[in-house]
């Protein structure tokens, strides 16, 4: 019955190749696909911790001040200098030899062959997709029937090939990459809070910003940063069996996903913190003292932190613009009493007054 069904599809191939779809032996002429893996990491997370440095330091000036940014601010500017245990250059410089370490392990991780599939024909990608017809009919038959599905699969074959071969299947290994990264990363990350040792030693070096800041995302002793981040990288690369272009497309978005999420404001427009719960603001709160044992999930998804009961479920701290508005409201309140400073970050969160600058 399979063989029939497999004559009787029609050809996938008359429905063309997405848009994404070449078969040019590299995606930029000159580089090898392999070395694209590598750059777009680190291209990514300068590309985007630039565009929120400068949005830090011109936030009063066009074009940000249309966008009313200084309202999303996570903290004043001054809580970075006051707060913060690491200089900006020993942050840039740790980030920067943490780079170095990540692509020499990538080089040595990613094959140097051409990847076969993509520079296979158009034709050739029709043959491939024979491979799911057995998958589909199953599928079909379990929800349908036998002979609905027969029926479904003469009709409609070459169209849902297409759609598992080009979409669902490549969509399903990116989502299980991420799936893999999230895991490494939240238990992890999770052990790096538990063990003292560990903490001490290793992770402590990341919590020295209180105060976080877009390119200070990778900010890591280096061996935590090979543990976490690189290694959870090549583990997703390797169980998701990516392709080596969706392999860039992964480590990209991851990049960038992890610098919005270290950048400093909770902007509605951003879409990354627009589509994920996860997001600056729910991580600004792991690194404060208050939420050290909370919202360890990084960068994707939070289903860890709710399923392993870290999640921080109070009410969010007041965003910077909102703390002044309420300091300029109890000024004036209490005639004569001078406005708090902004330094102190003597907060009130649930009804319970933190003093957020006590030493571990």
């Amino acid at each position: 019955m399979n063989s029939t069904l497999h004559l009787s599809v029609s050809d996938p191939t008359a429905l063309g190749a997405p848009w994404y779809y070449t078969s040019a032996p590299s995606l930029i002429p000159g580089m090898q696909d392999k070395y694209l893996s590598l750059a777009s990491p680190v291209v990514m997370y300068w590309a985007v911790s630039l565009f929120f440095h400068f949005l830090d330091i011109y936030s009063l000036h066009p074009p940000f001040s249309w966008m009313n940014v200084e309202k999303y601010r996570i903290h004043e500017s001054e809580e970075m200098k006051s707060r913060n245990k690491v200089t900006p250059g020993e942050v840039l410089g740790a980030v920067i030899f943490q780079q170095v370490i990540q692509t020499a392990a990538g080089y040595w991780w990613l094959s140097d062959e051409v990847d076969p599939s993509q520079t296979m024909s158009l034709a050739e990608h029709g043959r491939a997709m024979q491979r799911y017809v057995p998958w589909i009919l199953r599928v079909l038959q379990v929800l349908l029937g036998d002979i609905t599905a027969a029926r479904v699969m003469k009709s409609f074959g070459g169209h849902l090939l297409y759609w598992v071969y080009w979409w669902i299947v490549p969509t399903f290994q990116i989502l299980l990459a991420f799936f893999v990264i999230d895991t490494w990363q939240y238990f992890m990350h999770r052990l790096f809070h538990v063990n003292k040792f560990l903490y001490r030693h290793f992770h402590s070096w990341h919590h020295r910003l209180y105060v976080p800041y877009a390119y200070g995302a990778l900010y890591n002793h280096p061996l935590e940063g090979f543990l976490l981040d690189t290694t959870g990288a090549m583990l997703a690369e390797m169980f998701a069996g990516s392709s080596i272009r969706q392999t860039a497309f992964i480590f990209g978005f991851a990049s960038a996903k992890t610098v919005d999420d270290h950048c400093g404001f909770s902007l509605p427009w951003d879409p990354l913190q627009f589509l994920y719960k996860n997001n600056a603001r729910y991580h600004d709160i792991h690194h404060q003292h208050y939420g050290l044992k909370y919202n360890f999930s990084q960068p994707f998804w939070i289903h860890w932190d709710i399923i392993l009961g870290t999640r921080w479920d109070k009410p969010n701290r007041p965003l910077a613009a909102e703390k002044r508005a309420m300091a300029e409201a109890q000024t004036k309140r209490l005639t004569g009493s001078p406005a708090p400073s902004n330094d102190s970050d003597l907060t009130v969160d649930s009804g319970v007054a933190m003093n957020v600058n006590k030493e571990d």
